[in-house]
């Protein structure tokens, strides 16, 4: 018994290595098979690529609403439509407050009388200056020529005959002073030899002696008024006769010289408050053209937005609407508003740079309105924007066609549009990572796998979807390739 144990226990341990052995060889064989690189066995499926894009409803008829006054400034609403009215043709969607344009515009016609008023005044005096200013000119020159003739009459003629008349008066006064010395020098001879009483002979020759003194004083009378007239009066005389000759001269020279000027700074003058009265007409025109615009009704019918359509949205939307109340300014030739017609509707989308390869104009657009997610519109592409909208961004415009259930739609609304830009009903669809490029001109291979034999084959690739490569010539339907090129 004991050596069959013992019997028993050698074969145990005899078998021990031989189970560790196998153990090991299993555990390789796991490992080995783990080691096998993944691969894919190619077939073919569908394969559609769509763009799809975010856009908005964008009315095609539009009317902007805004004031652009040429002269006036300073309005105020006094009411205004309200956003989101439906309004007529011609109903009213803003008044601006006139009372003060009135007032100006008052003004300014009272301004027009006025001048029209001083204008023909300054006609009128202009042509009775253009009449009596040669008539002046004439009498300045008759008057330099008459100060000109008595000067010189003074000078040869006048002046020399006051002169002799001067000397001969005294010249008379010394010969009546001899006169009536010889006169008495005489009586008192005779009275001294005849018998005459001295009575008589004292009276006549008192009156001859009076006679004498008489004669002196006017010779002294004479002379002095000689030295007078020839120092004082003819002096101040010549020089009163030259001052009036210079005066006349220098009115003649100062009368050619303003006179004319004068009638062309008249004429200048009327000239200037022709084109003010012209200013002052054509202000009062713009100003009442601007106060036409102050009462602005709707060109057509349609639906009141506050503000302007930026590629189908309205941002200045809310801004707007606290502007347009009663008492607030209105900023002039800013877009206030815009009557927008709803029955005509595009989509304006904005496309990456990356998309603009798919998208062409005429290419087939489904359109989901925000508002109606299970409505699928049909439309199609209008135009694709050449340069950006904004950074990597290009606009996209899109026609559809709206149905009986779509016109709940309106402008500003959103929306998405998918367009397909490729189908294929049989693609070869592998792995990113199964792909390798090979030489300068970039050629791409996958490893085809038979067995335990792999090989390059060369490939065609198409387009890139997600991580997957579209294989257009190189692999067939049943293929096995590698999962990972391990280039």
């Amino acid at each position: 018994m004991k050596i069959e144990n013992s019997l028993a226990k050698r074969l145990v341990l005899s078998l021990i290595p031989l189970l560790l052995l196998s153990s090991v060889y299993a555990e390789d064989k796991k490992k080995n098979e783990e080691k096998k690189p993944d691969t894919v066995t190619i077939k073919t499926e569908l394969l559609k690529v769509e763009v799809k894009l975010k856009g908005f409803f964008e009315a095609v008829e539009t009317s902007e609403i805004l004031i652009r006054p040429e002269a006036w400034s300073g309005m105020s609403i006094t009411k205004a439509a309200g956003h989101g009215d439906h309004v007529a043709a011609d109903d009213l969607l803003l008044d601006i407050d006139k009372r003060k344009i009135d007032v100006a515009i008052e003004d300014l016609e009272l301004q027009i009388i006025s001048a029209k008023l001083a204008l023909a005044q300054t006609e009128a005096s202009l042509e009775t200056m253009r009449k009596s200013v040669p008539r002046d000119l004439e009498s300045a020159k008759r008057a330099a020529e008459e100060a000109e003739e008595n000067m010189q009459r003074y000078l040869e003629i006048d002046r020399p005959e006051t002169i002799d008349d001067i000397e001969q008066q005294v010249e008379g006064a010394r010969h009546g002073l001899l006169y009536q010395q010889e006169e008495l020098d005489q009586l008192e001879k005779m009275y001294k030899a005849d018998d005459l009483t001295e009575e008589t002979e004292e009276i006549i020759l008192t009156r001859a002696r009076h006679g004498v003194k008489a004669a002196k004083h006017r010779l002294e009378k004479a002379i002095s008024g000689q030295d007078h007239a020839m120092n004082v009066l003819l002096p101040r005389q010549t020089i009163d006769m030259r001052e009036a000759q210079q005066a006349a001269a220098l009115a003649l020279e100062r009368a050619e010289a303003t006179l004319p000027a004068s009638i062309k700074e008249k004429e200048l003058g009327y000239q200037k408050q022709q084109v003010d009265l012209q200013k002052m007409a054509k202000k009062l025109t713009r100003i009442k053209d601007d106060r036409k615009l102050m009462t602005v009704r709707a060109p057509h019918a349609g639906t009141v937005y506050y503000g302007q359509a930026v590629r189908g949205q309205w941002p200045d939307a809310t801004a707007k609407g606290k502007t347009l109340v009663a008492g607030a300014s209105v900023q002039p030739g800013s877009v206030l508003m815009t009557v927008v017609r709803n029955e005509n509707l595009v989509v304006r989308a904005t496309a990456e740079e990356k998309q603009l390869v798919d998208l062409h104009p005429g290419d087939s657009v489904a359109v989901t309105p925000a508002a109606i997610p299970g409505e699928k519109l049909a439309g199609s592409i209008k135009s694709v924007s050449s340069i950006p909208v904004s950074p990597g961004k290009f606009d996209v415009q899109i026609d559809v066609e709206l149905d009986e259930q779509a016109n709940r739609i309106v402008a500003g609304m959103g929306c998405s549009a998918v367009i397909e830009v490729y189908r294929h009903p049989s693609a070869i669809l592998v792995p990113k990572a199964a792909v390798a490029e090979e030489g300068d001109a970039e050629e791409e291979y996958v490893y085809l796998v038979d067995g335990k034999d792999k090989k390059k084959q060369r490939v065609r690739v198409g387009r890139t979807v997600g991580d997957r490569l579209e294989i257009l010539r190189g692999l067939n339907p049943g293929d096995k390739i590698l999962a990972k090129n391990p280039d």
